[in-house]
C-alpha cells in the first residue's frame, strides 16, 4: 500500500522520532546510560577492523565459554553508533552473555553495499579476536535493531552465524528509496532489490526470531510481518511477536529487562 502514499506521507510512514514524541528524551537516557555501562563494564574497547573510527567493535566477555551475542545498532543506516547502545550490554553480560558491540560506516559515507559489506568483515574480526584470546568458538548469535536488524538479517550466510533476534526492523528497501531517508542512503532500485531481505533466499536451518512494537507505525509493522510471512512460506526456522504498547524504543525494554519477552526468547536460544 505505500506505492499509494504521497511522499510526505511516506515520509511521516517511516518518521519513528516524529511519532514518539519524547524519542529525543529517550535516545539521550540511551546515550547516558551507554556512557555509564562503558565506564564500569570490562572489556575491550574500540578494536578496529577497517580503516575509518567507524568500523570497530567493542567486546564484553562473560567467559571464554560464554554464548556471543553481536548488536547492530540502528539509526536508518546514517545515524548513531555503537556507543550510543552500550546500555543493552550489562544485562546480557550478568546473564552470562559475552557481548561484542559492532560499528560500521554509515551513509552518505558509505553505501548499502559497503554498510553489508562492513557487517561481514566485523563478524570476521570478532571471530579472530575470539581465537586470538583463546575463547571457545562456538558461532555467534546477531541481535539488531532498526537497521541493526536489516542488517543482522543480511548476515545470516555467514559461516559464523548461529541465528538472530531481529528488532523493529526493515526488510524491504523499496520504501526507503523514495522518503526522505534516501537523500543520504542514495538507494538506487539495483541497490534496493539487491540489499532486501525480503527478496533473497533464507537460510532455513538458522532461526531469526522476528519482534515489533504493537505501538509502532503502521509500515514499520508491515515490514516485520510481511517479512515473518515470507520467511514462514520458506519453512524457515524462526519465531515472530508483536509485543503489545511498546513503540520503536520502549520495545528495547524487552531486551535489556529479564523478564522481558525478547530476553526470554533470547536465553531459550542460548542457554
Amino acid at each position: 500500500m505505500w506505492k499509494n502514499f504521497s511522499k510526505e506521507n511516506l515520509d511521516k510512514a517511516y518518521n519513528n522520532s516524529l511519532a514518539v514524541a519524547n524519542s529525543a528524551e529517550i535516545v539521550r537516557s540511551w546515550v547516558q546510560s551507554s556512557i555509564s555501562a562503558k565506564e564500569k563494564l570490562p572489556g575491550d574497547c574500540d578494536i578496529s577492523y577497517g580503516d575509518t573510527k567507524f568500523q570497530a567493535f567493542d567486546f564484553f566477555s562473560a567467559g571464554d565459554n560464554a554464548p556471543v551475542i553481536v548488536f547492530l545498532h540502528g539509526g536508518f543506516w546514517q545515524m548513531r553508533s555503537k556507543d550510543d547502545f552500550t546500555f543493552v550490554a550489562p544485562p546480557l553480560v550478568q546473564a552470562g552473555f559475552s557481548v561484542a558491540m559492532l560499528g560500521y560506516r554509515l551513509a552518505p559515507y558509505a553505501n548499502m553495499h559497503e554498510i553489508v559489506r562492513d557487517v561481514r568483515d566485523g563478524l570476521k574480526a570478532i571471530g579472530v579476536y575470539m581465537n586470538k584470546n583463546q575463547m571457545v568458538p562456538q558461532g555467534l548469535w546477531l541481535i539488531g535493531w532498526s537497521a541493526g536488524a536489516h542488517l543482522i538479517s543480511m548476515v545470516q550466510d555467514e559461516e559464523c552465524v548461529l541465528g538472530g533476534t531481529a528488532i523493529s526492523g526493515i526488510y524491504d528497501l523499496e520504501p526507503m528509496r523514495h522518503c526522505y531517508i534516501n537523500e543520504k542512503l542514495a538507494l538506487d532500485e539495483g541497490t534496493s532489490l539487491k540489499n532486501s531481505p525480503i527478496l533473497l533466499q533464507q537460510n532455513t536451518s538458522k532461526p531469526l526470531d522476528i519482534f515489533v512494537g504493537g505501538s509502532e507505525l503502521p509500515e514499520m509493522q508491515r515490514q516485520s510481518v510481511d517479512f515473518s510471512v515470507y520467511r514462514n512460506s520458506t519453512e524457515a526456522e524462526g519465531s515472530f511477536k508483536t509485543i503489545p504498547e511498546k513503540n520503536h524504543y520502549t520495545i528495547l525494554d524487552e531486551l535489556t529487562d529479564k523478564n522481558g519477552e525478547i530476553f526470554k526468547v533470547l536465553v531459550s536460544r542460548l542457554i
